[in-house]
């Protein structure tokens, strides 16, 4: 990805973008819960951001090896703290310098029109875009999309698990036989299986790709 007009970071805006669907896929997170691409959302600040074993959260029990991330819901304002696992603390760790703020946005590079960035990043990858499955029309994918994946992903490992993850309202009986909604959270969130392409920091070889090994072009 090509460094945005007038970026000045020394953190290449990719790093940003891999740890943005490293989140994405993880957490299901609306794009502005991420990114803040309007004034009026609340993006994930270093101050959400946890590296202690015990979470933020005095309601939460359990204790996460890889610390905790906060976070509110565009659409409805609910808070959640999850669980950070291997790949999404390798990830966020990547991001952070000396002289962030607790109250500086933990990710960059977003811009006003984010999914315009986005569709550039599946063009980059040969991503080829969506069919619509009732008119056959090819549609470009957007972010909003990474939410139903992540929910999709879920259900396909823990059935139902979804609806915790990403936060729905919902009073169906099967769901009520789960009487602690937070433990399932946390089991499933460290238990997912994560896509390969996240596999390069943990392998120790940040900046190459993870299955060629080649340098990425913007990562000086």
């Amino acid at each position: 990805m090509q460094r945005p007009r007038g970026w000045t970071n020394s953190t290449p805006v990719g790093r940003y973008w891999r740890a943005a669907l490293a989140v994405f896929f993880n957490y299901g997170l609306d794009s502005g819960t991420v990114l803040g691409t309007t004034p009026a959302h609340e993006p994930i600040l270093w101050r959400h951001v946890s590296w202690n074993r015990t979470a933020p959260n005095r309601e939460v029990k359990e204790q996460s090896r890889w610390g905790w991330l906060t976070y509110r819901r565009v659409k409805t304002g609910k808070a959640f703290c999850r669980p950070m696992n291997r790949v999404v603390h390798a990830h966020i760790k990547s991001l952070r310098a000396e002289h962030n703020l607790p109250n500086d946005p933990a990710f960059l590079g977003g811009g006003s029109r984010p999914n315009v960035r986005f569709r550039e990043l599946c063009h980059l990858a040969e991503i080829a875009a969506k069919t619509d499955g009732d008119t056959g029309d090819q549609m470009p994918w957007v972010l909003k999309d990474l939410r139903k994946t992540c929910a999709t992903h879920y259900d396909e490992h823990m059935p139902e698990s979804s609806i915790e993850i990403l936060g729905h309202s919902v009073g169906g009986v099967t769901y009520r036989h789960y009487a602690h909604r937070a433990p399932l959270a946390f089991r499933v969130i460290n238990t997912l299986p994560q896509p390969s392409a996240f596999s390069a920091l943990l392998k120790g070889f940040d900046e190459q790709c993870p299955c060629c090994r080649r340098q990425f072009a913007d990562a000086s």
